[in-house]
């Protein structure tokens, strides 16, 4: 038998409340996307869903089928890699914003090759800096 690795909303993590900081959101919203899987699958989704949501008005015939099939890859993502529902079911706005800045982050570690989509980062490793970017490592010359 097959184990899958599920992500902490399965252990009874709750969702911050609605006026906690972006920070805390951005803690949970990372928590629940911890596979390589779900992760390679918002990496597609979610800006399929962001190229969509103009095309809807402008071209409905080629919006509307990349919007739908940006979320049902995302959906599938965390029904078949992370065994959860997306943190878009509890809060719409605030996790849209989390995702698209969860892409960011994604996109930066996979540019500077700390992304686990490569699989050249060992997490727990000395030169393991967390999720994200490393702010900073930028904030300290000035």
């Amino acid at each position: 038998m097959v184990t899958r690795k599920t992500t902490p909303i399965d252990d009874g993590v709750e969702a911050p409340p609605r006026g906690a900081s972006f920070e805390d959101k951005m803690a949970y919203y990372r928590s629940q996307h911890t596979t390589v899987g779900v992760r390679a699958t918002h990496l597609v989704g979610i800006p399929a869903v962001a190229a969509a949501l103009p095309l809807i008005a402008a071209r409905p015939r080629v919006g509307l089928p990349l919007f739908l099939a940006g979320w049902s890859l995302q959906v599938l993502g965390h029904k078949v890699f992370e065994g959860n529902s997306p943190a878009l079911t509890k809060g719409i706005f605030t996790y849209q914003f989390c995702g698209l800045a969860f892409w960011c982050e994604e996109m930066a570690d996979l540019i500077a090759g700390r992304s686990p989509l490569t699989g050249t980062r060992q997490e727990g490793s000395d030169d393991d800096d967390g999720p994200g970017i490393p702010v900073g490592d930028f904030t300290r010359g000035r």
